[in-house]
């Protein structure tokens, strides 16, 4: 149902993280040199990958031992995958400004795993049922990017587009050259087309083997001169939110997929296009 692609760069950067955390949970503890025997890495990108994996509190070092951390205890108790997806959004939502909605799609239908708001980062005002407008929301674009064509018309055929507002897509051509126009890796952007109260992008999650999913942001609409920078600051913050996902994601596993570049975010490779239709 999903297409192949090439891994993204933060996809990439989070399999690397994985594979420095498996190896320190299962020691109990490990030093930097073993990590990169272990590994493989070069001790430079071990090193980096260290230090984010502190600043985001998955391990601790004590003594030149590395072990597990806060997020990491949690993430080892399947009770707990769920309230620690919620402690990600809900700092990725303070840091951002905005609302989140990690999405997925699964039997052919769009569902809302979770999300988080506030006083000060309101929810999306509910025009209609997201399952039925993946057409002309942020969470729908996201998804149906990820989809093959049989499986986007397939949706389509269940979920005919209607137009919501004047700006809403209801061609299918029209969508499908929109959701592509900026390659595999792009946000999908929902301006004024969904409503005219919100304004939304999303980026996609999917992992290899997985159901398609995404992460989208939303403001609302007298906030949208914030949506683009808004929009880069989630897929900067994207890695910490994959990671997360696979030690919390049942039978995730990491891919034969090289990267000429295993660091974190903040490099010009692990940028991702950000551009409005």
């Amino acid at each position: 149902m999903s297409r192949t692609k090439t891994l993204p760069a933060q996809q990439a950067a989070a399999f690397r993280a994985l594979e420095l955390v498996l190896h320190i949970q299962a020691t109990g503890g490990i030093t930097t040199r073993d990590l990169d025997r272990r590994s493989g890495l070069s001790m430079a990108d071990t090193s980096w990958l260290l230090h984010w994996l502190r600043a985001q509190f998955f391990i601790t070092t004590v003594g030149g031992a590395h072990i597990p951390g806060p997020v990491l205890e949690m993430a080892a108790r399947a009770d707990q995958h769920e309230p620690l997806m919620q402690q990600v959004l809900d700092g990725l939502r303070d840091q951002i400004g905005a609302a989140l909605y990690l999405a997925r799609y699964t039997d052919g239908e769009i569902d809302i795993l979770q999300s988080s708001h506030s006083p000060t980062a309101p929810p999306v005002a509910v025009k209609a049922p997201f399952p039925e407008t993946g057409h002309a929301s942020a969470v729908g674009k996201a998804l149906l990017a990820d989809l093959d064509f049989t499986a986007r018309m397939e949706h389509l055929a269940r979920y005919t587009p209607v137009p919501l507002t004047d700006r809403t897509i209801t061609n299918p051509r029209t969508l499908f050259d929109t959701l592509d126009r900026h390659g595999p890796h792009a946000a999908q952007f929902d301006v004024l087309e969904y409503s005219d109260l919100n304004v939304c992008a999303a980026y996609s999650l999917t992992l290899p083997g997985h159901d398609t999913t995404c992460i989208a942001l939303a403001l609302p609409t007298h906030q949208h001169h914030r949506l683009v920078r808004a929009a880069a600051a989630l897929s900067e913050a994207s890695t910490g939110l994959l990671l997360t996902r696979l030690l919390t994601t049942p039978t995730a596993t990491t891919p034969n997929t090289p990267t000429s570049d295993p660091r974190l975010p903040h490099t010009a490779q692990a940028s991702r296009a950000i551009a409005l239709p």
